[in-house]
C-alpha cells in the first residue's frame, strides 16, 4: 500500500504530459503595463485617424523601448495608410518579443501580446484594424 502512495504522489509531482508525451506549459505572461490608451494611439486608431496615431507613438519612449503593444498599434496604423511591409516588420518585432503582456483588443477581449501580433500578421491582406489599449 505504502508503495502505491509513494509511486501516486511521485506522479502527482511531475509535469503533465500529453498523450504524446509532450509537455504542455501555460503562457507566461503579465497584464500590460498601465498606461493611458492615447499613449499607444489607440484612440487615434479607433477615431480613423492613423497618421494621429503615428505622430503620438512615434514621439513615445514606447516603440523605441520595443513595447508589443505600441508596436502591434504602430504597425496597425501604418497598415492603415498603405505602409503593409513596415506594419509586417513591426508585427514580427512585438511577436518575438521578450516581453509579453496580457492586453485588451478593442472589443474588451483580452489576449496575449504575441498571440495578437500573429493575429495582425495573418491579418495584413485584410481592411480589419486591430487596435490595442
Amino acid at each position: 500500500m505504502s508503495t502505491s502512495l509513494f509511486l501516486a504522489a511521485a506522479l502527482l509531482t511531475q509535469p503533465f504530459l500529453t498523450s504524446a508525451a509532450v509537455m504542455v506549459t501555460p503562457p507566461l505572461t503579465v497584464p500590460a503595463p498601465s498606461l493611458p490608451s492615447g499613449d499607444v494611439g489607440f484612440h487615434e486608431i479607433m477615431a480613423g485617424r492613423p497618421l494621429a496615431a503615428i505622430n503620438r507613438i512615434e514621439a513615445s519612449e514606447l516603440a523605441r523601448q520595443g513595447d508589443p503593444l505600441a508596436l502591434i498599434n504602430l504597425g496597425t496604423a501604418y497598415k492603415m495608410v498603405g505602409r503593409k511591409d513596415d506594419a509586417a516588420r513591426l508585427y514580427r518585432t512585438a511577436a518575438s518579443s521578450d516581453d509579453r503582456y496580457d492586453v485588451q483588443l478593442a472589443n474588451g477581449r483580452w489576449i496575449d501580446s504575441r498571440r495578437a501580433a500573429t493575429l495582425a500578421i495573418a491579418r495584413l491582406g485584410t481592411d480589419e484594424v486591430l487596435a490595442l489599449r
